[in-house]
């Protein structure tokens, strides 16, 4: 045991160098500490709910689940542990509970957390995915919704077909390179590529196509870097990459930006300089055209803020920031909803053999010369429904987003009987919901029958629509839903009809959640094989 004269001295002590690891924790050990001493010395009203014990005394780990973007990996191992309403910080919730779900999103319909406006780059002036105060918000879907209604969206699919008919034409070098380069092994041209960055490309191009008059030159040059934009463009075609590496760094930066914050300074953290200066550069085009006779005005959602934009708090015109903010936002959800969400597709397919033998035995077999397929001919031919019930699975087992989070307001609610307190997150899990055995038999099963009628259906369980939120529900649901269920229906209808596809080896694939849900490395490799030749020889 340690005598004082042991001990070492003020002046000895200030020399002692302090290893980082030590500061930091030292630190932690600080923060737990006053974290644990304010538990137990004030009660939250959460103490009857279950979860982990070290829940009442600390928010740390979700905040860096969060910003690593695994947090749904541990809240559904939680739900499986302590059930459908359980407490996972001081005063956080996680719902899964149909019933109550519907609570948080329709019946009572909780306001967002303030964390989605964090997001943004100016939390007062965020754009409708980071809009939690209720009159703007709803101004702005107001103003928003028109162009994205099933009429608005299916006059887009010239767009959708353009896009997907380069993508397929790289594929189809790639078949007769294939042939070139060893043709009596491989008479038919498959070939190998990565799917996941293919489809992220064409999200991006699509979206900057139909929402901005404009493509990111994405798609040319997946096979061959060397089509990269050039000149003023070329900063235009740096925006994909600027958008997928900033998720992590915009979600990690929130909870710096808080306590900032509570020290009594502001910090924004603008948009990625790639992405903000092409955007500008684009709508000064725009505004300095108007009215000019070489100026043919596009329907997109650019020009409508350009004519009519007006902020949804103030009700004063848009400036030039606000729709760079705005158009920003609407790029980073809309690209990375549907590339994430078309990639999940095809991994259940070719992970489910039977699923996909039959959905192409569904499909016509087209080939280079055949014309692409538009999303409204899928939505509506009866032909088609093997696919659509494809899609609807596919949304039950890898929802937009795997979670929403809410909050109860100063006078707190009943929800399904569960009192919860003022000031309470309440977080409503979807991807545990669409997973939950007691809604869906098999939940873990990619089960696509479950969405037909009648003997089509053989001797899957009818789908709960109680206990289905894919694109969530109520004000706050996404306004891009049927955008993204046109897209998801024209890329996968126009390539399944065209190709085959199997993993090149089995993959390990972890999924991150930051906007939406998509793949940790964003690769997956697949080969492809041409179903017009195997058609040909038959």
């Amino acid at each position: 045991m340690p005598t004082m004269d042991s001990l070492p001295s003020a002046e000895q002590f200030s020399t002692i160098e302090m290893h980082p690891r030590n500061i930091v924790a030292s630190l932690l050990a600080i923060v737990i500490s006053f974290s644990y001493l304010r538990s137990v010395t004030k009660k939250t009203g959460l103490e009857r709910f279950p979860g982990p014990w070290y829940a009442p005394y600390t928010a740390l780990h979700l905040r860096w689940l969060f910003a690593r973007g695994t947090i749904h990996e541990y809240v559904e191992k939680m739900h499986k542990q302590y059930g459908d309403v359980i407490r996972l910080g001081p005063r956080q919730l996680w719902i899964s509970d149909k019933g109550a779900m519907k609570q948080i999103l329709l019946t009572i319909d909780l306001p967002k957390v303030t964390m989605y406006a964090e997001i943004s780059r100016d939390r007062k002036s965020p754009g409708l995915f980071g809009e939690i105060r209720p009159v703007p918000h709803r101004n702005l879907k107001k103003f928003l919704s028109p162009a994205f209604t099933v009429s608005s969206v299916d006059k887009l699919d010239t767009f959708f077909k353009a896009c997907t008919s380069i993508l397929l034409s790289n594929y189809y070098t790639e078949v007769d390179k294939a042939i070139a380069q060893d043709a009596k092994s491989n008479p038919n041209g498959d070939f190998e590529t990565d799917l996941m960055r293919d489809l992220h490309c064409l999200a991006l191009d699509i979206m900057g196509e139909s929402s901005f008059g404009k493509g990111f030159g994405q798609i040319d040059k997946i096979f061959d870097p060397s089509k990269l934009l050039s000149g003023r463009d070329k900063r235009w075609s740096k925006i994909p990459d600027a958008i997928f590496n900033g998720q992590a760094k915009r979600y990690g930066l929130v909870f710096v930006k808080r306590f900032l914050r509570r020290m009594g300074y502001e910090w924004e953290v603008d948009w990625p300089k790639e992405m903000t200066s092409a955007i500008c550069e684009l709508v000064d085009e725009r505004a300095a055209a108007q009215g000019g006779h070489e100026n043919k005005k596009r329907i997109d959602v650019l020009q409508h803020m350009l004519d009519e934009g007006a902020r949804p708090d103030t009700g004063e015109r848009m400036s030039n920031q606000d729709i760079i903010d705005q158009m920003s936002e609407l790029l980073l959800a809309g690209s990375e909803t549907t590339s994430g969400t078309m990639a999940c597709l095809f991994v259940e397919l070719a992970r489910t053999p039977a699923a996909l033998e039959k959905l192409l035995a569904s499909l016509p077999v087209l080939g280079p010369n055949d014309p692409i397929l538009d999303s409204k001919t899928v939505r509506t031919d009866p032909q088609y429904r093997y696919l659509e019930a494809c899609l609807k699975e596919n949304l039950r087992m890898n929802p937009i987003a795997s979670e929403l989070g809410r909050r109860t307001t100063d006078q707190g609610h009943n929800i399904n009987g569960n009192e919860i307190p003022p000031y309470t997150i309440v977080s409503a899990s979807y991807r545990a919901l669409h997973r939950d055995e007691r809604y869906w038999p098999q939940a873990e099963r990619f089960w696509p029958e479950r969405w037909l009628e009648g003997e089509e259906r053989e001797d899957a369980p009818e789908p709960d629509l109680d206990a289905y939120f894919p694109f969530s529900n109520g004000r706050h649901n996404c306004i891009g839903q049927n955008f993204a269920y046109a897209e998801m229906r024209t890329v996968s209808a126009n390539l399944l009809s065209r190709f085959a596809l199997e993993e090149a080896g089995y993959q390990q694939i972890q999924l991150r959640q930051f906007i939406t849900m998509q793949f940790h490395d964003g690769k997956w490799r697949v080969v492809l094989k041409p179903r017009w030749k195997d058609a040909a020889k038959a």
